[in-house]
């Protein structure tokens, strides 16, 4: 007994084409980067992290220097308490 093509199929739904005008919208990018590109990037974050260094250390003094005067006042303080 021969079964027709159509009734083994009928189930099946072909997918729906996509127009050429949708695979236009996305165009093709070209993510990988150029040695130049990596050279420039890496030298910003080379730039960067000296700033960041720089900060910090900047940070450190001015915080260094406030406990150093605390520490001052506080010694006279109780210097002024202890008379």
């Amino acid at each position: 007994m021969k079964i027709p093509l159509t009734s083994l199929f009928c189930c099946y739904q072909r997918p729906a084409r996509m127009e050429p005008a949708c695979r236009k919208d996305k165009p093709k990018l070209n993510t990988t980067p150029t040695r130049g590109d990596r050279v420039k990037q890496k030298s910003a974050q080379q730039e960067l992290k000296q700033r960041q260094r720089a900060e910090i250390y900047a940070l450190n003094k001015v915080m260094t220097e406030l406990e150093q005067q605390q520490f001052e006042a506080f010694c006279k303080q109780m210097q002024s308490q202890a008379e």
